[in-house]
């Protein structure tokens, strides 16, 4: 090793303290092992381009850090004399402090979240989620760090006298004094949704009058996360406004034979009803059959007459379910079999035309076009 490198190395080591050693270390390895951490730890999917900038801010972040004490040991400590010499030592030590408060924050709540959180199983293997008790432990903690921060930088920054730290404070409890109203609702929102159980992660919930059907992925400390089931995107909706929705929660069933999804079609009155029940009958054995269709064998197809209108008979069928995650492909599939199996026996499922039309005439004339009664 050349002898410059050897000097570099034993000045480093003599006037580095332990916590700038312990915050090399630290960086150093967060960034070597910082794909691993997204993955096993914030379960983060790198597929995402969203997840991959994050990666990218992680390691630049930790970088950053790095340079800034690489700085201060070779550039900063370099002069003893000046103000400036103390003004940069000063920085130097409020973005250690800083560094310091957030890693322990995440450490902190990554131990109660295995402690206290819920345990769910996704893909066979088992994922830890926010619980109410969680969530209010880690905010808690939050709060203890950003406090016992906050006290570390004022003294580091010399405000010694009582007015200088108080009107240093005073200034940072008035910006989140006139910024709760932007983060407060959605932080007190998520802590009832998830003290209520109303909506959790990994649930099946209908929004919008059935507009909109996802599943919840997380529960985040300002918003929700939703999987689309329809187009496979995702939504993000503040805690406070998915509070105020009204919200269908698929996966929490009535009773124990699971959900009950209605299909409804027309048919004529030319139609027998023998024909239409044999029909749909038939189509719900074969969906039983189908390993494609999670429909419930042990409960029978229910077969109803809804609406018995001018132009034709509309017939509802009733099946159950308990695979809410593929609760759209159900319906299609079961769907697509009806359409089949009417085409095999003739029964047409178009909205009958009861309107007779005869060529020539002109338009509007009387006889041109009439109802059939």
């Amino acid at each position: 090793m050349p002898p410059q490198i050897d000097s570099l190395i034993e000045r480093l080591l003599g006037s580095a303290s332990v916590i700038e050693l312990v915050l090399w270390v630290s960086c150093v390895l967060l960034i070597l092992f910082s794909r691993i951490i997204f993955t096993q730890v914030f379960h983060l999917d790198l597929k995402v381009e969203q997840n991959q900038n994050k990666l990218k801010i992680f390691r630049i972040t930790a970088l950053l850090v790095i340079v800034t004490l690489l700085l201060n040991q070779f550039i900063f400590n370099a002069n003893t004399i000046g103000a400036e010499n103390g003004t940069a030592k000063k920085l130097v030590g409020v973005v250690m402090i800083l560094f310091s408060a957030y890693w322990s924050a995440q450490i902190l709540q990554f131990v109660i979240r295995r402690q206290y959180g819920r345990v769910r199983e996704v893909s066979g293997e088992k994922v830890f989620s926010e619980s109410y008790n969680s969530r209010f432990l880690s905010l808690l903690v939050v709060v203890l760090v950003f406090v016992f921060a906050l006290i570390g930088i004022v003294q580091l920054l010399g405000f010694d006298s009582l007015l200088e730290a108080s009107g240093f404070i005073g200034v940072i409890g008035v910006s989140l004094a006139l910024t709760q109203g932007a983060w407060a609702p959605d932080i007190i929102s998520g802590l009832i949704i998830l003290n209520s159980n109303a909506v959790e992660e990994g649930d099946v919930i209908q929004l919008d009058d059935g507009a909109f059907i996802g599943r919840v992925f997380r529960t985040r400390l300002f918003h929700t996360e939703l999987l689309n089931l329809a187009n496979n995107s995702r939504l993000y909706i503040k805690n406070a406004k998915l509070r105020d929705a009204s919200i269908h929660n698929l996966s929490k069933f009535a009773s124990v034979r699971g959900y009950r999804q209605g299909l409804s079609f027309k048919i004529g009155y030319d139609t027998p009803p023998e024909q239409v029940r044999a029909m749909f009958q038939e189509v719900y054995e074969s969906a039983v059959s189908d390993e494609a269709i999670p429909v419930e064998s042990g409960h029978e197809l229910e077969i109803r007459v809804t609406d018995t209108g001018d132009d034709a008979v509309e017939w509802s069928v009733f099946y159950y379910t308990k695979e809410m995650a593929s609760v759209i492909k159900t319906r299609q599939l079961f769907m697509e079999k009806v359409l089949n199996q009417s085409i095999k026996r003739g029964i047409s499922l178009a909205t009958p035309d009861l309107y007779q039309r005869v060529e020539g005439g002109a338009v509007g004339e009387p006889g041109i076009e009439g109802r059939t009664i």
